[in-house]
C-alpha cells in the first residue's frame, strides 16, 4: 500500500478535483474516483445548478489538515479521512454575476469525513484498458479515454470515494 503521505496527497487531490468539478458543473475529472452513489450525488447538483443558471464557487480553497485511520474488511482497504479545509463557499446567479447566496467576503472552516474504499487485491500501476475501445489509459491523467471518451471506474485498480459529509 501507499505511503502515508501519497495517500494524504492523493485523497486531497481527489477532495479538491471534487469541489472544482462541482463549481465547473462537469464531473469527468473525478469520476473514477467516486462511487456510483457519490458521483449521482454530485451530479444531480450539478445538473440543478445547470437548471438554474447558477455556479457554485469555493474561492481561495484549500486543505488545512488531513488524518487517516486505514481499516480493512474481508473484501476491501478502507480510509477513513477527515479533512479540515478552508474556502469562501457561495452560489452566483450566471445571467447577473450577482451572489445568490452563500459567504463570499471571508474563508469558512469546514471538517469533512470522507470514506475511500480499495478492492482487496486491486493493483496500482496495473494498465488499464478502456471498457469502451481496448485502448491504454493513463489513469494519473483523467478517468477519461482519450481515444473514444469512454470514462472508467477507478474502483477495480485504486481508491475511490464511497462517502462524504459536510458539502
Amino acid at each position: 500500500m501507499e505511503g502515508k503521505a501519497e495517500l494524504e496527497s492523493k485523497f486531497s487531490n481527489i477532495f479538491i478535483m471534487l469541489l472544482l468539478g462541482i463549481q465547473t458543473n462537469n464531473l469527468d475529472d473525478v469520476k473514477h474516483y467516486l462511487s456510483e452513489s457519490v458521483y449521482n450525488k454530485y451530479n444531480e447538483l450539478c445538473e440543478k445548478h445547470k437548471k438554474n443558471k447558477e455556479m457554485q464557487l469555493y474561492d481561495e480553497m484549500n486543505v488545512k489538515s488531513i488524518g487517516i485511520d486505514l481499516e480493512e474488511d474481508e473484501n476491501y482497504d478502507i480510509a477513513n479521512v477527515h479533512i479540515v479545509s478552508r474556502y469562501m463557499d457561495y452560489i452566483i446567479d450566471l445571467n447577473t454575476g450577482k451572489k445568490k447566496s452563500g459567504i463570499d467576503d471571508h474563508r469558512i472552516e469546514v471538517e469533512h469525513d470522507l470514506i475511500f474504499k480499495k478492492k482487496k487485491g486491486a493493483h496500482k500501476g496495473a494498465i488499464v484498458k478502456c471498457q469502451g475501445c481496448g485502448a491504454n489509459l493513463d489513469v494519473n491523467h483523467s478517468g477519461k479515454c482519450e481515444y473514444c471518451g469512454e470514462i472508467y471506474s477507478a474502483e477495480d485498480y485504486d481508491f475511490i470515494l464511497t462517502s462524504i459529509t459536510n458539502l
